[in-house]
């Protein structure tokens, strides 16, 4: 008999211990927002004012906040068949009401910035060739810009659908010296994109180091970011090696007493500096994570065109959500997005979060 109770108690104890596991289970997925905080009861209106030193007021009006987002399954296959109810949106883990839904495919402005440096790993032929399959790939009403950079910032092409004029514009790309990445970006969002409505987004190719810009720094542009609804798709490539190899080469050839030559390197200067590229690296990322795309890691042996050609795709899968916050606003301070997905084990890439500057 104490046998039969003891198999009876043990068997209660195991299904209480599956259906506790069972409850722990997620029913959704969701994406990862960014410095979070939390919200006051009291973050109600739809405005704030600020004051300034001299009582001057600035008034923050509460614009729509469009949360570019893509979800995939483990596998990275898109998913296209989500539905508006499947949705949430959590602003500093308040929940907000979707005021906006997208799910169909819509025209894309897209600007295309080409990191033409001398420390680019690949050949121009090539990049110019992966360039026009991409837009090539793209939809006829998508719109593309074409941005080169050294250490200047060219604007070759403005946003068009005319495939013959952004093929002269990417013939038209050359190769120079220095890397003025962070002002290329500044200046794309501030005078293009930020005045172009619709989906946007800013494919870039670059080691994403920068060596040349002059007013903008990566926490400068990160909140400019911060500020849009554009997408980044950083295609990343690594010039370390080559730019160490190229130092060993240049270096100055001298002689000792015993006629021996000795190579002199010079010390290493902005944009050779191992911490350099760790700064690149966590920029590109940065990014990408941000604005809710991704980076692509390519290399001299990489056909590049591939990495174009998943980028291309996926544009066309981005659902587009909006919401009016619910809280006060305040010029400076970055609020964090999460978006939710009412089904399980998916990637959801979105918008992690946006800064108010005092002119928006």
């Amino acid at each position: 008999m104490d046998r039969y109770i003891t198999a009876a108690l043990l068997f209660t104890a195991l299904t209480t211990v599956c259906v506790a596991q069972s409850g722990n289970v997620k029913t959704y997925s969701e994406s990862v927002p960014t410095l979070e905080r939390k919200t006051s009861e009291s973050d109600k209106p739809r405005k704030t004012e600020k004051k300034t030193d001299d009582d001057e007021t600035i008034r923050v009006e509460t614009d729509l906040i469009i949360v570019p987002t893509q979800v995939t399954d483990r596998s990275g296959r898109a998913l296209t068949n989500l539905r508006k109810g499947e949705f949430k949106i959590f602003e500093n883990n308040v929940e907000q009401e979707i005021a906006y839904f997208a799910a169909e495919e819509q025209p894309f402005t897209v600007a295309l910035l080409l990191d033409m440096s001398y420390s680019s790993v690949f050949k121009i032929a090539d990049i110019q060739s992966a360039a026009l399959s991409f837009i090539n790939q793209l939809k006829p009403d998508d719109k593309v810009m074409i941005v080169a950079f050294d250490e200047k910032v060219r604007v070759l092409c403005k946003p068009t659908n005319n495939r013959y004029a952004l093929k002269l514009a990417v013939e038209a790309t050359r190769i120079g010296s220095g890397t003025s990445l962070y002002s290329a970006i500044d200046g794309v969002l501030r005078d293009y994109l930020s005045t172009i409505k619709g989906r946007k987004a800013v494919v870039l190719l670059s080691d994403g180091v920068d060596t040349t810009s002059q007013s903008f720094d990566a926490r400068s542009v990160m909140r400019s970011i911060s500020e849009t609804d554009v997408i980044f798709y950083p295609i990343q490539y690594d010039t370390y090696e080559d730019v160490q190899k190229t130092r060993q080469n240049q270096a100055e050839i001298r002689y000792d007493e015993d006629d021996r030559p000795y190579a002199v390197i010079k010390p290493r200067v902005k944009g050779e500096r191992e911490e350099d590229y760790r700064a690149a690296n966590e920029f590109v990322e940065d990014i990408a994570d941000r604005t809710g795309g991704r980076t692509f890691k390519v290399s001299s042996t990489t056909n590049l065109a591939s990495a174009f050609k998943t980028v291309a795709d996926e544009l066309r899968r981005v659902y587009s959500l909006g919401y009016y916050p619910s809280g006060n606003r305040e010029v400076g301070v970055r609020y964090a997005i999460k978006v939710r997905v009412y089904r399980p084990n998916l990637v959801v890439r979105a918008r992690n979060g946006y800064e108010l500057s005092a002119d928006r």
